[in-house]
């Protein structure tokens, strides 16, 4: 009797093993995807404070270039290969974060407590006849092509590999994930703040961008005692 592999394989081929960033990169895409629906369900309109992630950069344990027999990781594209530069943000800023920076003709497309999502202009207003399912860039849960920032449990994440910085203090990393690059920072023993970008932007600006960033403690603290619900 042919076992499900053997069947799989007339029909559709070898089954390909996945990666360990793709398995990562898409439980993290799922987390985010309950956190949301669960927070929708119980975040209050009141009003808080934020702890700020204040904007002086440093770096500190640095890697530079690889580890021995590790194989080498994809550079962060350089901001002249679309032309990319970072501006002040100056539009409403969003409930439970506050940005400093955004790519300069880029807006706040989706805004809650788990997080944002900055997206290229073209895609604020689509037209009535558009179907995000088949138009992604219009989709603001989609970070394809974006700039997404959310929290998540360290339980989900750790250990992260990848080069350490600091980043005002906070310890941080800047993790790739194919051409994508995370900067993951600890906010608190319990939530890491990711800044996740799918465009070219350079590591500095990358780095700036996570510096620029402010995060309420009360979305802090939500997110941490979130875990394991």
């Amino acid at each position: 009797m042919m076992d499900l592999h053997t069947r799989l394989d007339r029909f559709g081929g070898p089954i390909e093993t996945a990666t360990s960033d793709t398995v990562t990169a898409d439980l993290a895409r799922a987390h985010r995807a309950v956190r949301r629906r669960r927070t929708a369900r119980t975040v209050a309109g009141s009003a808080f404070g934020v702890a700020a992630i204040v904007a002086a950069v440093s770096f500190t344990g640095a890697v530079v270039g690889n580890r021995p027999g590790s194989p080498p990781a994809p550079a962060v594209a350089e901001s002249t290969v679309a032309g990319l530069r970072l501006v002040d943000y100056r539009g409403e800023q969003p409930k439970y974060f506050t940005i400093a920076k955004v790519p300069a003709g880029f807006f706040v497309q989706n805004d809650d407590e788990g997080g944002l999502t900055i997206a290229p202009d073209a895609v604020r207003d689509p037209s009535p006849g558009v179907d995000p399912s088949k138009a992604p860039m219009y989709d603001p849960r989609d970070l394809g092509g974006k700039i997404g920032i959310y929290l998540e449990q360290r339980a989900y994440r750790d250990p992260v590999d990848g080069e350490k910085v600091t980043v005002a203090g906070h310890e941080a990393v800047l993790h790739p994930i194919g051409p994508t690059w995370q900067l993951i920072i600890s906010v608190s023993p319990q939530v890491y703040a990711t800044v996740q970008a799918d465009v070219p932007l350079s590591r500095d600006q990358l780095l700036e961008l996570g510096a620029g960033l402010r995060v309420s403690p009360e979305a802090i603290a939500r997110m941490a005692a979130a875990t394991g619900k």
